[in-house]
């Protein structure tokens, strides 16, 4: 029998690839496909010990569990140990079935069956791997659109209006946002640099606000209080009392919004 190891580490892949999807929807975790796609392919690469006769003794199932808990690291890069053996028993929940719907295809998979004659010629391995490959690129897409819907409803126009002028700015609420500058307690509206680089606000009142973000990092962000911000919601418009935070950072990779609202804006 004549094996294509190329061959043999691509379907892997593929499978690792899909599993490890399936497993990051099960536990709802949100992950980078650069990260999915190199853990596949590190399980992908696996299959070689089992191939070659001199890597044997790390075919065992202790080195297949060990490989699949790399999988998961590589994957979710997350350091909780609970989390990791809790993602490792899905993955290998979800290998397992998938093992055993192989099995009864191939079981059934006889000359003159129904499924014989359903499938022609054509691989079954070959139609799986379709099927995980069109339900990862279909489930991308439309969760892209769901995404770009709610993102959309979340985004507001807002001006924001000094002595002499005014700026408009397209601004997110970011409903997990509640910074407010300590002292007035008024809520923090966080502007890209660029976008009031044009603005004359050097004779407003200057704040610096403390932040923290979710990894730890802390610092304070450079703000100024402008007369009054107007948010256009529909066709009404709510005047609000406002910090504006300015960050050097782009706060949108396609260039939707260019500030994030708090919480307590609107």
């Amino acid at each position: 029998m004549v094996i294509y190891l190329d061959v043999l580490i691509f379907e892997n892949s593929i499978v690792n690839t899909f599993l490890l999807y399936i497993t990051a929807q099960t536990l709802r975790i949100k992950v980078k496909m650069r990260y999915l796609i190199l853990a596949g392919i590190f399980g992908g690469l696996y299959v070689i010990v089992l191939v070659i006769p001199t890597l044997k003794i790390f075919s065992s199932l202790i080195f297949k569990i060990i490989a699949a808990f790399l999988m998961i690291i590589i994957c979710f890069r997350k350091k909780s140990l609970r989390f990791n053996i809790k993602a490792l028993a899905v993955l290998i929940m979800y290998s397992m079935v998938t093992a055993g719907l192989c099995f009864f295809i191939e079981l059934n998979n006889t000359r003159g069956s129904y499924f014989n004659a359903f499938i022609g010629n054509v691989s079954y391995k070959w139609i799986l791997i379709a099927i995980m490959i069109i339900y990862m690129f279909v489930n991308r897409i439309i969760w892209f659109i769901n995404d770009r819907k709610l993102t959309q409803s979340l985004i507001y126009e807002i001006e924001i209006c000094f002595k002499d002028n005014s700026k408009f700015i397209n601004a997110f609420l970011d409903t997990g946002n509640e910074l407010r500058e300590p002292i007035t307690n008024l809520p923090v509206i966080v502007v890209e640099k660029d976008m009031v680089s044009g603005i004359k606000w050097d004779d407003c009142p200057k704040f610096y606000v403390p932040f923290r973000l979710f990894n730890g990092k802390a610092g304070n962000l450079e703000a100024f209080k402008p007369s009054y911000v107007k948010i256009y919601i529909g066709d009404k418009v709510e005047v609000r009392n406002a910090i504006i935070a300015l960050i050097d950072n782009k706060l949108s990779s396609l260039n939707d919004y260019n500030a994030l609202l708090s919480r307590g804006s609107i």
